[in-house]
């Protein structure tokens, strides 16, 4: 027997979950002071085709990171010279409880402004991964290089960006990269960061015959 011990949230999610709106999930957490669990919320709703109340959602976004209100028209002016200095600035005045919440805004309405893909991952992981900047990735818009860069100044995080890599350079069609960078992503791993999610997300596209190779060079199966 399933038990309900929150039967307001139970039911906003239901109505989700069945088609309808996520608005009175989204407004519900946000009223709860749930900002992080609404803002995840909003984003996935908004990834689907035909979004019910896709306008009101985006607005919920933006109040909940608390976006002054000139602030799309700096990300604007931003898309049109971009750079990390530019970025540093635009967001150096965010405050620290915020910053998380406000660069996930940005970073969604950069993209849709169509920011370069390499920039946008910069941004986007300038204080950290970001599963925005993950998904960036496995989309095809980062390049190996970018990675591999940023991985080398990375620290105990150099597993995950150059398996970032691997996965970027698969997707290009370098198949020979794939595998060096997943070498290099498995030695440098460590108490925190493992190379199985990109190996993972490798092996669950390769072909029969990519699969064998990936055994044949002692990439481990997942």
């Amino acid at each position: 027997m399933h038990i309900v011990d929150d039967a307001e949230r139970h039911h906003a999610e239901q109505e989700w979950l069945n088609g309808g709106s996520a608005l009175p999930l989204v407004s519900l957490l946000a009223s709860r002071g749930m900002a992080v669990e609404a803002s995840a919320v909003a984003r996935v709703a908004l990834a689907r085709p035909e979004c019910p109340d896709a306008e009101k959602l985006e607005e919920l976004l933006d109040a909940l990171s608390e976006t002054p209100e000139d602030w799309r028209e700096l990300l604007d002016e931003f898309c049109k010279n971009p750079s990390l200095d530019r970025w540093r600035n635009l967001m150096q005045f965010v405050p620290p409880e915020l910053v998380y919440l406000r660069q996930r805004s940005a970073v969604r309405h950069l993209k849709k402004r169509g920011l370069e893909g390499n920039m946008l991952f910069l941004c986007a992981c300038e204080w950290g991964l970001t599963p925005d900047a993950i998904e960036l990735v496995e989309e095809g818009f980062v390049t190996p290089e970018t990675l591999i860069e940023r991985g080398e100044r990375a620290g105990g995080a150099r597993t995950t960006y150059f398996g970032l890599a691997a996965e970027a350079a698969y997707l290009a069609g370098d198949f020979l990269g794939t595998i060096r960078l997943l070498r290099d992503s498995i030695q440098h791993e460590n108490e925190w960061c493992t190379a199985l999610p990109h190996v993972a997300f490798i092996r669950d596209r390769a072909s029969e015959a990519e699969n064998a190779a990936l055994d044949r060079a002692g990439i481990p199966s997942w």
